[in-house]
């Protein structure tokens, strides 16, 4: 018998799935109309409101949209706190409806403190929130969010309850929520097909404004139809005959003992995870009541799913993101039985097994000597050697490593430089690796709060490379790895930012490390366009006529492009603009402006800095660059936004003059991080998928 434990849609009971044979209706006849308030009126005690609550035809993801298109507005700041992928992807429904999002974030698993969310708040006109992230298993503390949010200022307040209505506490109006979002079948386990949204008088104000707003997804269209009893448009009227059922069975039960189901069922499968000796990644205090996350000892999360539905008929969800490979995530919504969760936890722990132990040291016919140093200046020769023929970029070369200790630009708490020589005289290097004590900013390793590893090389160099010559060389390496991350106390190390189709990569996974998928950087073969117009030619019409535009618009305004050495005086200030785009874009704090300076002016001419300049010289984009022979690392951009005085974009004038550097360097592949992955791709560069390789705890 099927157990289908996955995140959403989940199993319908069989009295609400008949419902939805029930005969149709019109939908502005007088029978309807009660329906509809019925609907309306079981749905008040879950969202916690007195108000009408709006039943639009659409996914979780279309009301959501509806709220961002009826309330906000082109140019509104918001402040999106998130803790996980649907609290991005909410934030990248404002930016589509013209918003300027900034981001509060917390590493996986983990949630956003709401005393920083008290110390951000103020003055940004709207603050999206989510309430219970499906993507990590964690529940929101909303309340305390609500209350930091009102104690900052008079933002409006829009909240992603999807994956909570019906599971837990939402306190609309007590918490002064302006507009939260739910769906019907997640923990209220219907079909899907409609979004549930409580919305404010407040909101309603800010939608009535003049504006882009919503057609079909319009708030305040949809409020005024729900107080004549109807809707905006035709509704999904089987969906509703289903909803009516199931809100008749929640009134029957009780809203507090439905919450209560929920909580239980939740504890009942963590118990049950424990008991086989699985890890429930978040911390007990923050667990949600509707999905659970574990964690595998052995990875390969998607294939052990698969092996779930295959051989047991239990269907589970694997981890988003960073998560994918060693995470399954574990739904229990709605009338889920105990009985139920606890066969699926049984069947997981009976195909989890534990890793498999790491492949003994092979060594080679001579003993390789190894030598371990604190300081880069102690290395001996032959490191740039070494990367030059394992054809490392930059960030691996003697230069650039030195600088970086000079000058750390993320956190680091212990440098260490691996040698493995071999000949007679030990004066052959034949593996190395530059190793930085550091935590996980981007959360794709699921270190806890706090916890660091030993890792090669930087987080922030997306491209790096495994330094050695051979096979043989690699056993040495990891072992020297692992007893410098054992005598600094790190319990897990390895190499990040590698090539996925690296040759190192399996041969490393052999030795017992184990492959964890990254963000990809991204990559434009520019040997294959010889010249600019080449290049605009091959682009897709739509894409061209837009560069073009941009370009053409950016030249009337007299905009100039400026190139500058690592030694310009004014480096400080140009890496100012760069180190706020970051913090708007939600990125760690890499790029403080001083060290960034002292590093580059240390790096030397490998970096340039490409300056877009108005007509009356203020700057409005920065572009580092890192200048190799063959390939040219766009590391870092700094740009300013949203000026009603600008008819161009200078994030596209910096693509054009990186691209212009590249032609006229004479280089091959031009190289790009992790960021705007949309607009890479309409520009035509390609992503090349990156991977850790890293110890088993």
């Amino acid at each position: 018998m099927r157990n289908y434990r996955v995140t959403g849609p989940v199993d319908v009971p069989p009295e609400v799935l008949a419902a939805m044979t029930t005969p149709v209706m019109s939908h502005r006849s007088a029978a309807f109309r009660t329906l509809l308030r019925r609907v309306s009126h079981g749905l008040g005690p879950l969202f916690g409101t007195d108000r009408d609550v709006i039943v639009l035809t659409c996914s979780g993801t279309g009301g959501l949209e509806a709220a961002a298109r009826s309330v906000l507005r082109p140019g509104d700041r918001v402040l999106s706190v998130q803790i996980g992928y649907f609290g991005e992807r909410f934030a990248e429904i404002a930016r589509h409806a013209g918003a300027q999002v900034d981001v509060l974030s917390a590493p996986l698993g983990e949630v956003v403190d709401p005393a920083e969310v008290a110390a951000r708040a103020g003055g940004y006109d709207a603050v999206l929130l989510t309430h219970n992230e499906t993507s990590t298993g964690v529940l929101g503390p909303l309340r305390a969010w609500s209350e930091a949010v009102r104690s900052a200022g008079d933002a409006l307040l829009l909240v992603d309850v999807v994956s909570s209505l019906a599971a837990a506490e939402i306190a609309f109006d007590e918490l002064g929520i302006d507009v939260a979002v739910g769906v019907t079948q997640k923990a209220l386990a219907c079909p899907p097909g409609l979004a549930l949204v409580a919305v404010s008088e407040r909101a309603l104000r800010h939608a009535g404004r003049p504006g882009s707003g919503a057609y079909y997804l319009d708030l305040v269209a949809a409020a005024d139809a729900a107080r004549s009893g109807t809707t905006t448009w035709t509704p999904a009227m089987p969906q509703l005959f289903a909803l009516d059922a199931a809100l008749d069975a929640v009134e029957r039960e009780g809203v507090a003992a439905v919450r209560a189901r929920h909580e239980q069922t939740a504890l009942t499968c963590r118990e049950a995870l424990a008991t086989h000796g699985l890890q429930v990644v978040p911390r007990a205090e923050l667990c949600s009541p509707t999905v659970t996350a574990v964690r595998l000892p052995g990875g390969d999360a998607e294939q052990l799913r698969d092996r779930l539905a295959s051989e047991f008929d239990v269907w589970v969800s694997s981890g988003r993101a960073a998560w994918r490979h060693d995470v399954l995530r574990i739904g229990h919504m709605g009338p889920v039985a105990p009985a139920q969760v606890q066969a699926a936890v049984e069947s997981i722990a009976a195909l989890a097994r534990p890793p498999a132990p790491a492949a003994p040291v092979r060594r080679g016919r001579s003993t390789p000597s190894t030598r371990v140093v604190e300081h880069a200046a102690e290395l001996g020769p032959g490191w740039d050697e070494l990367c030059s023929k394992v054809d490392a970029v930059l960030y691996q070369q003697l230069p650039f490593v030195r600088a970086y200790e000079a000058h750390p630009v993320a956190a680091v708490t212990a440098n260490r430089y691996v040698e493995i020589r071999d000949g007679a005289d030990h004066a052959d290097l034949r593996a190395a690796a530059p190793l930085y004590r550091q935590a996980d900013p981007l959360g794709l390793l699921g270190l806890a709060p706090g916890q660091e590893a030993l890792l090669s090389a930087m987080w922030h160099c997306p491209d790096t490379r495994v330094l050695a010559r051979d096979t043989a060389s690699l056993d040495p390496l990891v072992e020297a790895i692992a007893g410098q991350a054992d005598a600094l106390g790190c319990p897990l190390f390895g190499f990040v930012n590698v090539e996925a189709d690296s040759p190192a990569v399996p041969l490393l996974v052999e030795r017992g490390l184990h492959r964890r998928e990254l963000v990809p950087r991204w990559l434009l073969e520019t040997a294959e366009y010889p010249d600019p117009e080449s290049y605009v030619s091959r682009l897709r019409k739509p894409v061209r006529h837009e560069l073009r535009r941009q370009l053409r618009r950016a030249a009337e305004q007299g905009v100039s492009t400026v190139e500058h050495g690592p030694d310009h005086p004014q480096l400080v200030e140009l890496l100012r603009l760069v180190a706020a785009t970051a913090a708007r874009a939600g990125s760690p704090r890499y790029y403080d402006p001083d060290r960034l300076a002292g590093m580059l002016r240390q790096v030397g001419p490998a970096c340039r800095l490409l300056e877009i300049v108005s007509a009356s010289g203020e700057t409005l984009g920065v572009g580092v660059c890192f200048q190799e022979r063959d390939r040219l690392q766009y590391w870092a951009a700094g740009y300013v936004r949203d000026r009603a005085d600008l008819t161009f974009s200078p994030y596209w004038a910096l693509w054009w003059a990186v691209l212009e550097l590249g032609w006229s360097a004479g280089v091959k592949v031009v190289e790009c991080g992790r960021l705007n992955e949309r607009f890479k791709i309409r520009m035509g560069l390609r992503p090349q998928p990156l991977v850790a390789l890293m110890s088993r705890p």
